[in-house]
């Protein structure tokens, strides 16, 4: 048992890490778009303070797949943490370390909760 558990433990680190390449990759991917297909400085230059909801929409309108891919390395980075947490509840309950997993996926639910507090719909 202990040796799956380690194997477990493995998985998840090596999960993490290649969820971290991919997540920069798409995130350069999207500055090196946005540096080849249009004036970056000028791209920023404003700041229009928006809602999520409405920033998505109007870059897809427009046709701005650099931002739209950096924005999608951003959701895959973030949302690693929580995946983490997930997946060591899930390895808790294997080990059958109830209390900790209870503590994990309390955990995890707070970072569903204040990531949603931080998002502007």
């Amino acid at each position: 048992m202990k040796e799956n558990i380690e194997d477990l433990e493995y998985r998840i680190a090596k999960f993490l890490r290649y969820g971290v390449i991919l997540a920069g990759i798409v995130i350069l991917s999207g500055w090196l778009t946005l540096f080849k297909f249009s004036n970056t400085f000028y791209t920023f230059k404003f700041y229009d303070k928006l809602p999520l909801i409405d920033i998505i929409p109007f870059h897809i309108y427009r046709g701005n797949w650099g931002i739209l891919l950096a924005y999608l390395g951003l959701i895959i980075l973030i949302s690693l943490p929580l995946i983490r947490v997930v997946l060591t509840a899930v390895l808790f309950i294997k080990q059958k370390e109830y209390t900790l997993a209870t503590i994990a996926i309390i955990v995890s639910i707070s970072l569903i909760f204040s990531m949603l507090l931080g998002i502007e719909l």
